[in-house]
């Protein structure tokens, strides 16, 4: 599992955190999972953007701020 050089730059503490959460979860977590978990851990405000696809469109329609 590779984090891009960007996430290390911009947030540290996100990326070493999702890497952690990576290595104990006993799962086959991919990076991108584990970073998301990692943030909206700390920033549960950023859900919309987080459950977003590169094209715009959201990925969840049940999430916060659906409605």
């Amino acid at each position: 599992m590779r984090f891009p050089l960007a996430h290390w730059v911009l947030a540290p503490r996100t990326t070493w955190r999702a890497r952690r959460i990576a290595a104990t979860s006993g799962l086959d977590m991919d990076a991108r999972t584990a970073w998301v978990v990692a943030r909206l851990t700390r920033r549960s405000e950023e859900y919309p953007y987080a459950m977003r696809r590169p094209d715009g469109e959201d990925l969840d329609e049940t999430g916060p701020g659906s409605r």
